[in-house]
């Protein structure tokens, strides 16, 4: 794409996932929400959900961090695989990483890889959809909310 380079997408979404794994892992939920674009979905291997705000989003933060506690995790990154500009819109991103829970640098569950979208708003780069190739009745990443949650009736195909 003309004007920006692979490697600026890269640097975008890696910082972009270094800012909310740090706050999600610290517990600010608060900062999380912030970096999110609504409605905004949420996919792993055996759930689906659309968060609508981020009212919405808090019980899925909630449950992965208390997941990420009760494993001992000491340290959670995720690491950019690739990333790059979508063909004719310079404010969105579609990348893919992985993520790493680690208790004193051993694997506290599998590293699993996720696709993202970022959305640029305002000119802040927002979280605008996830899928993560993990098992969500392993790891509670999505916890579902009965008040402003859009869930279908079965999770999307793939």
């Amino acid at each position: 794409m003309a004007g920006f380079r692979m490697s600026e997408a890269v640097d975008i979404y890696q910082a972009h996932l270094d800012t909310v794994s740090q706050a999600l892992f610290r517990g600010d939920f608060d900062a999380v929400t912030a970096l999110m674009h609504y409605p905004s979905a949420m996919e792993t291997d055996d759930d689906w959900v659309c968060i609508d705000s981020a009212p919405a989003l808090l019980p899925s933060l909630r449950s992965f961090r208390e997941t990420l506690s009760r494993l001992g995790v000491t340290e959670y990154h995720r690491i950019c695989r690739g990333a790059d500009f979508a063909q004719d819109d310079p404010d969105r991103i579609e990348g893919l990483h992985e993520t790493y829970a680690l208790r004193h640098a051993v694997p506290a569950m599998p590293p699993y890889l996720n696709r993202m979208t970022l959305i640029r708003r305002d000119g802040i780069w927002l979280g605008a959809g996830i899928r993560a190739a993990a098992r969500n009745t392993d790891w509670t990443i999505i916890q579902h909310d009965t008040t402003g949650t859009i869930r279908p009736a079965r999770p999307a195909t793939r």
